[in-house]
């Protein structure tokens, strides 16, 4: 009934992650492992070489360091999947898709996941958001890729976008068509995972969100359905300022060029219409240069001096 797809690095699948898919599942399932440990694909053409394979009428994409505390936690996923018109289902996103790039949390954060530091000095984190959330879902529009569901027929209309290549911005991309198709797409907390990774904000993986919000440009931004025009009028505006700040400071850290970002933040600072940006550039190279500094100072670059 549930076809469980897997990237994995390593090979072969761990033992405590097959047995916890055996233990907690619930449902028929076959668990398609494909081998990455030569680096043959990128993550989205081995998605999708996994799905042709796969079988069953419900599939689920799923990280391999991660461990499901829920019992029969794949009838709970295959029930919020049987809800009319749904697209993907995940255990983290946000409400919008805006038209400057940032990760699935530009705004209103959604969450259900338990970080575990795979070292074992950090103790579990558990993150609720909202932290008031009753429902069992909430409708979003980005996703995290930790963990995809979507019913088969879903992929009639859409699939992962093998030119992007590598190991990250899938997700976005694949979030973005399921709305763009006229889905919708969910945040689900009856379902409980612990994570053992918090993932790799490189260099890497900026340049590949700047790949995907390019490709989809000309639908931006997607917003949420159940937002406000007011908010979209007076709050997104504000929030799409703050996000480019934020990616300036994202791409200094992770060692962008003073030149590259400048001509980022040009780019973006035009489609937000955001003149006090556009027509300060000298400005701009000089909060570049004290981001630089600071970030070296308080140790906060994510690259390696050369």
């Amino acid at each position: 009934m549930l076809s469980i797809i897997v990237c994995s690095r390593n090979g072969n699948l761990n033992d405590r992650f097959t047995s916890n898919i055996a233990k907690t599942v619930g449902v028929d399932y076959e668990l398609i492992c494909m081998d990455n440990s030569k680096n043959e694909y990128s993550i989205s053409s081995a998605y999708n070489k996994g799905y042709q394979l796969s079988r069953f009428p419900f599939v689920c994409f799923v990280h391999e360091d991660v461990s499901f505390r829920t019992q029969n936690w794949g009838d709970k996923l295959i029930a919020h999947l049987n809800v009319p018109n749904t697209g993907l289902v995940g255990l983290a996103g946000g409400d919008g898709a805006l038209k400057t790039p940032s990760d699935y949390g530009a705004f209103n954060r959604c969450m259900n996941i338990i970080h575990i530091d795979k070292n074992g000095v950090k103790p579990a984190e558990y993150v609720l958001l909202p932290k008031n959330q009753k429902e069992s879902s909430r409708s979003v529009v980005m996703l995290d890729g930790v963990l995809l569901g979507a019913k088969r027929e879903v992929f009639s209309k859409i699939c992962f976008d093998e030119s992007i290549g590598g190991f990250h911005g899938y997700d976005y991309d694949i979030s973005i068509q399921s709305i763009v198709a006229g889905y919708y797409n969910y945040v689900m907390y009856d379902i409980s995972l612990e994570h053992y990774s918090k993932g790799n904000m490189n260099a890497t993986y900026y340049r590949t969100m700047l790949k995907v919000f390019k490709k989809w440009e000309n639908d931006l931004p997607l917003i949420e359905h159940t937002v406000s025009d007011e908010f979209k009028q007076k709050q997104i505006p504000i929030i799409e300022q703050k996000n480019l700040a934020k990616l300036t400071k994202k791409l200094v850290r992770t060692g962008f060029t003073t030149s590259e970002i400048t001509d980022i933040v040009r780019y973006y600072s035009h489609k937000i219409q955001s003149n006090k940006i556009m027509s300060n550039i000298i400005f701009l190279r000089l909060k570049i240069l004290f981001i630089r500094i600071s970030s070296f100072l308080r140790k906060k670059n994510n690259y390696k001096v050369q």
